[in-house]
């Protein structure tokens, strides 16, 4: 009897430490993007960049922030597309500031992920 519960539990460990390997974690890995950056003009039409990476299933939503806060004139949609590929839609309103300084941040619900070194620069429409 011994020895079958030897063998069970030599068994079930595996299993249970692959259980223990779940997606609690996985992080968010952005690995290369197409274009680069995103150029949006106040009040104008929409950009779009294709992600490539991992754990992007996990993200819930995507938003950009300016000075350490979320930037609400920039409108900023994820959408998963396929494994390791998700698109992030990004939209400018007309109360948008033009500059340089904005940073995407995608968000899970246990963690955000700075997307650094995507560009993401609103030009003033009159330029």
């Amino acid at each position: 009897m011994k020895r079958l519960l030897c063998l069970l539990l030599l068994l079930l460990c595996p299993v249970v430490l692959f259980a223990q390997d779940g997606l609690e974690y996985v992080e968010v890995e952005v690995n290369d993007s197409q274009p680069k950056g995103v150029l949006v003009r106040p009040g104008g039409k929409k950009d779009l960049i294709r992600l490539y990476g991992r754990g992007f299933e996990l993200v819930k939503k995507a938003e950009i922030y300016r000075g350490g806060q979320p930037y609400k004139p920039l409108v900023c949609k994820f959408k998963l597309v396929a494994r390791g590929m998700a698109d992030l839609e990004v939209t400018a309103g007309a109360d948008a500031q033009p500059g340089e300084d904005y940073q995407v941040v995608l968000f899970t619900p246990k963690s955000s992920y700075p997307a650094e070194f995507l560009s993401v620069e609103v030009r003033d429409p009159n330029e």
